[in-house]
Formats: C-alpha cells, structure tokens, sequence
C-alpha cells in the first residue's frame, strides 16, 4: 500500500490502527485490510475525483469531523441500502461504497448512482481502484 500513496500525492497524515477500530465498532463492521492499511498511511486521501472520508481522529478533529461515521450515520441514513457503508463521494451525488456482509466490509468497491440507488462493481479491491483511477487520469491528461 506503501506505493500506492506514491500515486495519490497526498500529504495527509494517517491515523492510528486503534481510532480506525474504534471507527468499525461504531459502524458495526470490520473495514478490509486493504483499507486499514491506507487510512495508517492518510487519513482521508483524494482518488481522482473522489474524496474518501475521513476516520475522526481526536489528534486532527477540525479536519476530520465530517467522517465516515456521520456521513453515513447523518448524512446518509436512510438513503442507501443497510449492506452498504459509504466511504467516499464526487460531489455529484455518487457514492463510492463497501458491502457488509456478516459484520464484515467485502473487498469490492462499488458506485452508488444516487438518481436510481443502483449499485455497480468498480474494481475487485481498494488497490485496483485507485491504480484503475490513476491511469484513467494518465490517459487523459496524455490526450
């Protein structure tokens, strides 16, 4: 996950393992390794276009109270399916989403349509989403 930072060009700061388990106990689920791994590294990273919420973090509170606890507590109770946990948006509307199964957040990434509360499959993992988003991002800067 180390590498993929490399390719976000962020400079957040990531949050303690311990802030992100708390996180999953209030959201009543266990967040994939792979997601783990890059909140430890930055705390709420842009992907292209999409802005993954942060974990709140009692260190860096003004920036990260608009969490993925009250985004999808607050924000979107009630709009999107139980299974689903929101952990990013576009400004659009569109969510980027895990599903819950069992306690647990699957692997897939997903996109919410907000207009039709469709859901499709993006990328297999949070890895391939973003190494998928920055070489569309590439592509279309080299045309």
């Amino acid at each position: 996950m180390q590498e993929i930072i490399k390719l976000l060009e962020t400079h957040k700061k990531g949050v303690e393992e311990s802030v992100i388990r708390e996180t999953e106990e209030k959201l009543n689920t266990r967040f994939p390794d792979q997601y783990v791994q890059l909140f430890k590294l930055a705390n709420g990273p842009e992907v292209g276009e999409w802005t993954l919420f942060p974990i709140k973090d009692p260190k860096n509170i003004k920036k990260t109270w608009d969490d993925v606890v009250r985004q999808n507590e607050e924000v979107l109770n009630g709009e999107i399916s139980d299974d689903l946990i929101a952990i990013a948006e576009d400004g659009t509307g569109d969510y980027l989403c895990l599903k819950v199964e069992n306690g647990k957040t699957e692997d897939p990434i997903y996109l919410w349509l907000h207009e039709t509360g469709e859901i499709e499959e993006l990328a297999p993992t949070l890895k391939d989403f973003i190494v998928i988003t920055y070489e569309e991002l590439e592509n279309f800067t080299e045309d």
